[in-house]
């Protein structure tokens, strides 16, 4: 096909990486006729093959058949599909008993002033702003007529809710996304247990596609209650942690270790460093490693400004792993390298690292990795052609990289579709899949017993795709696989599922 086509913890890597090389080394499938065993490379053929012969629809049912490594670089607040966003808020049983109001028209009702917790925005001005209905019972009764019970929208009121989530129009980008999406969803943010429900939503669909492993960034600060009471940042780790371990969620297999995000440009922000570490510190079963993020443009965006929070917080606490957004900029800047005096051994997006060449050699040594994010990086514009992003510059050139999903629900896609544009714009052999599916997993800041097993599992999984496509007739087994797209695959990818 033509892949031009379309456009579109703990800090033991340095020590384990090996295990990366001898894991591929000892790759090897089985066929489906007899006992003799084939290597990566024979399988690399096979896929080879279905490149060249599958039609788009094909390849992507056989990418979201095929087992993935793990999603180090989700935000849990931008990850979730419209669909589930409505579902869960309008369902008191699943979050919390509480009920949101939206707003749906606006009628200039005297001093015009946001609703109460508005993160930001003009929200005067802005339709779809979801409050609880603790607020919306102190509202005058003009401000009331501006909101309806999110329960009760039309059909077509509803589409337009959950459009207002989705960068889905021509000219969205990223004023859209930084400015207006998180400012819109508003206080559905500020219950755990709607939150912490939108999680296992989450694992069951990346589960149904084949993904091992997801790594979320989730805030425990600044919670309450449906009588709003505050709810500590220790009781929204037990809501999280009671839900992931209910049967329904355990049944996804799909593990789920987390990180703590700091708002980069707030005027306190370096005063939360401290504080972060400390709750990691106190919950290492499930919140493992810390993260900046928000824009870099940003007048106080630049990682310097938290050199002596890092450094103090480092004093103190072993083993917390660092993985901080940095060059996800349109402009040329020194921000990875200074993110990496932070501790930082992972990179979030790392776009501008192709221009400054000495990072970029250091990362060539294999003890830091990029979180690469080609369909976010295409949306908001920090790459003008999918088709010139830098990733495959940094994979082939030695640089430890993994494709991950960021704002996934914002975009309307899936971890498949990252692969799907992967493979499809640069060529990525089967080897390079099998690699990154690894490098995602060992640089993952999960504990070295629950990397031991995930490394273990996703070897497996991968002996049994192999066996399963290498009969000589991949289309047979394709025919029994039922692949699921959203917006972005459908409306970029021009997928026909």
């Amino acid at each position: 096909m033509n892949r031009k086509l379309l456009k579109s913890n703990s800090f033991e890597v340095s020590a384990t990486l090996p295990i990366v090389s001898i894991i591929l080394g000892l790759f090897t499938v089985a066929t489906s006729f007899g006992e003799t065993p084939t290597n990566a490379s024979g399988f690399a053929d096979i896929f080879e093959t279905i490149k060249r012969e599958a039609s788009p629809e094909e390849l992507y049912a056989f990418l979201y058949d095929m087992p993935k490594g793990g999603d180090l670089h989700h935000h849990h607040g931008g990850s979730n599909i419209p669909e589930s966003w409505y579902q869960v808020a309008t369902d008191p049983q699943r979050n919390g008993g509480q009920y949101y109001y939206t707003r749906y028209r606006i009628m200039n009702c005297g001093e015009e002033l946001p609703p109460p917790g508005l993160r930001g925005g003009s929200g005067s001005l802005m339709y779809w702003v979801n409050i609880n209905k603790r607020s919306w019972i102190t509202l005058s009764d003009c401000e009331q007529s501006e909101y309806k019970p999110l329960e009760d929208l039309t059909e077509k009121e509803r589409q337009a809710w959950m459009s207002s989530i989705v960068l889905d129009r021509p000219g969205e980008g990223q004023n859209e996304f930084f400015e207006y999406h998180w400012s819109r969803l508003n206080h559905i943010f500020s219950n755990p247990y709607l939150m912490a429900e939108l999680l296992v939503d989450n694992m069951k669909r990346f589960g149904a596609e084949g993904l091992h492993y997801f790594e979320p960034q989730i805030n425990v600060f600044r919670y309450h209650d449906k009588e709003g009471n505050p709810i500590t940042p220790h009781e929204v780790y037990e809501i999280y942690k009671e839900r992931i371990n209910r049967p329904d969620a355990l049944a996804t297999g799909v593990t789920v270790r987390c990180q703590l995000t700091i708002l980069r440009f707030l005027p306190n922000s370096p005063d939360h460093v401290a504080g972060a570490f400390d709750f990691i510190d106190k919950h290492r079963d499930l919140w493992r490693g810390i993260n900046l993020a928000g824009r870099e443009d940003n007048e106080k965006g630049h990682p310097r400004r938290f050199t002596e929070a890092f450094d103090n917080a480092l004093r103190q606490y072993p083993g917390i792993g660092i993985s901080i957004h940095a060059g996800e900029e349109n402009e040329p800047s020194e921000h990875i390298a200074d993110t990496l005096r932070l501790g930082a051994t992972r990179i979030g997006h790392g776009v501008n690292l192709i221009e400054d060449r000495d990072t970029m050699n250091l990362m060539r040594t294999g003890k830091f990795f990029v979180e690469i994010n080609l369909i976010s990086n295409e949306l908001l514009g920090y790459v003008d052609d999918i088709a010139e992003h830098p990733f495959p510059v940094y994979l082939r050139q030695g640089i430890p990289v993994c494709l991950n999903t960021d704002d996934r629900g914002m975009w309307d896609s899936n971890m498949t579709d990252e692969f799907f544009v992967a493979v499809t714009n640069f060529n990525l052999s089967w080897e390079e899949i099998v690699l990154m599916g690894n490098y995602s997993l060992e640089f993952s800041f999960a504990q070295s017993d629950v990397k031991k097993q995930l490394l273990e599992s996703f070897q497996r999984d991968l002996e049994s795709f192999a066996k399963k496509y290498s009969g000589g007739d991949w289309r047979t087994p394709l025919k029994s696989v039922k692949p699921v797209t959203y917006g972005y695959g459908k409306n970029h990818l021009g997928l026909k599922l």
